[in-house]
């Protein structure tokens, strides 16, 4: 017979584990984040800058993105190579949505190898959590930073599409984020209406 002291004992520290693992901190997320190709550009050019109607649609979403989804906690880009200026657009897209809202730029240096790993590590980035985060983006390389921030589904971007954007949120306790689509032209017209905003977003 065991003494009366080893099933108290063990009853305790079940009790204690389970407490324990009551307290873990929930695993941050963003509380939304939009994804996006760069803007326009002109097959013809012989160069890695944005169309003019490319940079006037950066200028248009600097204004449509914070009326819609609030002010960004983060703007994240593609990685541009400094001496080729290759990969540009990206950021030249994100610039007048910096200006607008005075959140710095930041580029992911690791995308040009691998923009899974760059939606793994944004997703769980305790800095962003419960606010938004913006990603501007080689088209090519969109699904695998998609697949990262928890949507492997995202189908390839066609070469001619620079109009959509990707809303992810987060359900409580999931890890797959929900997928609204959206037109940018849509939103501007005012023909397709964005979303309520979240608290920390507004600020």
């Amino acid at each position: 017979m065991a003494p009366p002291l080893i099933p108290w004992l063990g009853g305790f520290l079940l009790l204690l584990a389970g407490q324990v693992l009551a307290q873990q901190p929930v695993q941050s997320r963003p509380a939304q984040v939009l994804l996006m190709r760069h803007g326009h550009k002109d097959p013809a050019a012989h160069h890695y800058n944005l169309s003019p109607a490319g940079f006037q649609r950066a200028l248009a979403l600097a204004s449509v993105i914070p009326a819609c989804f609030g002010r960004p906690t983060q703007i994240t880009t593609f990685a541009l190579d400094p001496d080729t200026s290759k990969n540009a657009r990206s950021y030249q897209t994100a610039v007048p949505l910096a200006v607008a809202s005075g959140v710095n730029i930041r580029l992911d240096r690791s995308s040009l190898q691998d923009s899974r790993l760059s939606g793994e590590r944004l997703r769980a980035d305790p800095a962003l959590q419960g606010g938004l985060l913006v990603l501007f983006w080689e088209h090519r390389h969109l699904p695998a930073l998609a697949a990262g921030l928890g949507w492997a589904a995202m189908p390839p971007i066609a070469d001619n599409d620079f109009d959509t954007l990707y809303r992810f949120t987060y359900p409580q306790g999931s890890s797959t984020p929900l997928v609204t689509r959206y037109s940018q032209s849509a939103l501007l017209d005012g023909s397709q209406r964005c979303s309520a905003l979240t608290p920390r977003a507004r600020q």
